[in-house]
């Protein structure tokens, strides 16, 4: 188990100050503020919960790992959030829990795509942890990614998750292979030539379309690069929500995924196909390239457009 760093980056605080309502009655009674866990923003039931009703709720226990003598049990943030009934977009818009952002709160915050927990895509679980050793967690409940390289994502003394869902539409390129790059009231367009000029990295990919395999090699600038070429400042509550031009699907990573949760994102410019995998259609580039998902939903096709954010809100 690592406990939360202090980033060089000084993180964005989420205000949550009335988002979240407190439930009363017998499933939700009462509690000291300082032991409840607020789950509000974009649900259709917020709630608030103590350490006990926590407890009562699947539990997951993470066996001690190496530098680790403890062995830690809590709940499933993915599962915790869903009990809460997000309010991801339905049909005609196609995986609409790509969309969704989720944001700790305590005495730090981070902010996580749910596309990034979510076993079917990302599969990178995060727990809000109760106990260790069988015994309560001083201080409260903390968020911990465990799958990340360092703890700089964890979070102290949770006392509130938020819930956001991110519907961006694309700008319309100027010219083939640009891309907009969309941050609060500034505005970037970085062409296809600065993209081509920025360090060019080669992933070797593989995701399920369907239940079909596909392996490319994906190459282009990293996300992270992309953005700094924007000057985008991170935090470790920065989302980015990739829009493609052609119809507008979107789906959100954050820039922490690569940085401390081992995850590399990519913005690819060229796509080989290796083995039996079909090759890439023209226009399918600019692409989204999250490595390591399961399914190819993050993998963004034409992409023109990314919103960055901050949070849930």
């Amino acid at each position: 188990m690592r406990m939360p760093r202090i980033w060089s980056l000084v993180a964005c605080v989420v205000v949550t100050g009335g988002a979240a309502a407190v439930v009363t009655g017998p499933a939700l009674a009462a509690h000291p503020a300082q032991h409840s866990v607020a789950v509000g923003g974009a649900v259709g039931t917020p709630a608030s919960y103590t350490l006990a009703q926590l407890e009562a709720l699947p539990q997951t226990t993470l066996p001690a790992v190496k530098g680790d003598r403890h062995t830690y049990e809590g709940v499933s943030l993915q599962d915790l959030v869903n009990l809460s009934q997000p309010q991801i977009p339905g049909a005609p818009v196609k995986n609409g829990l790509l969309r969704v952002t989720v944001t700790v709160t305590g005495r730090s915050s981070t902010t996580v795509a749910l596309g990034e927990l979510d076993a079917s895509f990302g599969a990178h679980p995060a727990y809000v942890l109760l106990k260790r050793d069988g015994s309560e967690l001083r201080g409260g409940p903390q968020l911990d990614i465990p799958g990340d390289t360092t703890g700089t994502r964890g979070v102290r003394d949770v006392s509130a998750i938020t819930v956001g869902v991110q519907n961006p539409a694309p700008a319309t390129a100027a010219q083939p292979g640009d891309v907009t790059v969309v941050h609060g009231s500034r505005t970037t367009v970085l062409s296809a030539r600065q993209l081509a000029r920025l360090p060019q990295r080669t992933r070797n990919v593989s995701f399920l379309a369907g239940a079909a395999p596909r392996t490319y090699a994906e190459t282009g600038p990293s996300l992270l690069s992309v953005l700094d070429k924007a000057h985008v400042r991170i935090t470790r509550n920065t989302w980015v929500a990739s829009v493609a031009g052609a119809d507008g699907y979107v789906a959100t990573v954050t820039p922490a995924e690569a940085l401390t949760g081992g995850r590399p994102l990519l913005l690819a410019l060229t796509e080989t196909a290796t083995g039996a995998t079909p090759p890439s259609t023209p226009g399918s580039t600019p692409r989204l390239v999250a490595d390591g998902d399961v399914k190819g939903g993050r993998y963004n096709s034409g992409v023109t457009t990314l919103v960055v954010g901050e949070g849930s809100g």
